[in-house]
This record gives structure tokens, sequence and C-alpha cells, in this order.
């Protein structure tokens, strides 16, 4: 299995979307690292963040999952930034709800085997999403994903 790097940025705003993946051709992928973090000058600014199932992606910034091993073909998997149009998400498909204040990124891993995994269907992927945010700063976000 081939390791990206796929990254975005957005300003805050709730129920706005800072970075989505939708699944390549015949091949799902799994997130297994995820970072955060405010782009502007450090202010105490909360933010509630969800990792959401997708069942169709939204209208966005195309964004090219780069290969952490140069020796790694291309990714099939897709990712977009800046969205005009929202992906679709229920929110019965929230696999990760975290909250952080923007002074300090946010990191998280997960344990070997426990990767979130996306849908293997077409159209279906990641995304990540403020729901809560009392400022409007510039985040900027980094998935590593595994296909």
């Amino acid at each position: 299995m081939g390791a990206y790097s796929v990254d975005g940025n957005q300003n805050a705003a709730a129920a706005t979307t800072i970075l989505e993946t939708t699944r390549g051709a015949a091949k799902r992928h799994k997130l297994y690292y995820l970072t955060i973090g405010s782009a502007a000058t450090p202010a105490d600014q909360a933010n509630n963040m969800q990792v959401n199932r997708t069942t169709a992606p939204g209208t966005a910034t195309a964004v090219t999952p780069r290969p952490l091993d140069p020796a790694e073909g291309a990714a099939v998997t897709t990712a977009g930034e800046n969205q005009t149009v929202e992906p679709t998400k229920t929110a019965d498909l929230v696999l990760l709800s975290f909250s952080f204040n923007s002074r300090a990124n946010f990191q998280w891993y997960a344990n070997p085997g426990r990767e979130v995994v996306a849908p293997d269907t077409a159209s279906n992927g990641l995304a990540l999403v403020f729901v809560v945010a009392t400022g409007t700063q510039l985040h900027e976000a980094t998935m590593h994903i595994e296909e």
C-alpha cells in the first residue's frame, strides 16, 4: 500500500470543509495521520472539528496527494480544498470529533490497524469539517492516507 500526503487550507467557519478526499478508481483509502493549525497570528479561538464519511464529493480546488515515498506511483485518491459546494455528508457518518484552541496545533495518529477507512464505493470519501469556529482565521491541515 502506498502512503500519500494531502494538504489544504480554509478560513474557519461552521459547517465548512477544510479538506476532503474521494475514493479513487476501485481503491479505498485510510486516514492514519491528521494535523491542523491556524496560519494566522495566534489568538484564543476555539474550534470543533469532525472527520466525516462523505457520499458525494463537493466542488473544490483540486489538491494532488503526494507520495511519501518518491518510488510510489501516483495516488488514485483525489482531494480538494476551498469548497464552493460542500461534499455530501450526514451526521451519522462522524468518525472523529475533536476540539482545540487556535494557539496550538492539533495532531491525531491512528493506532496501527485502527485507521479511519473510506468506503469502497464510487464517489465516497472523507471530509475534515469545521463544526464550531469562534473566529474566521485561516487554518491549514495535512492528512496522510494509505491506499
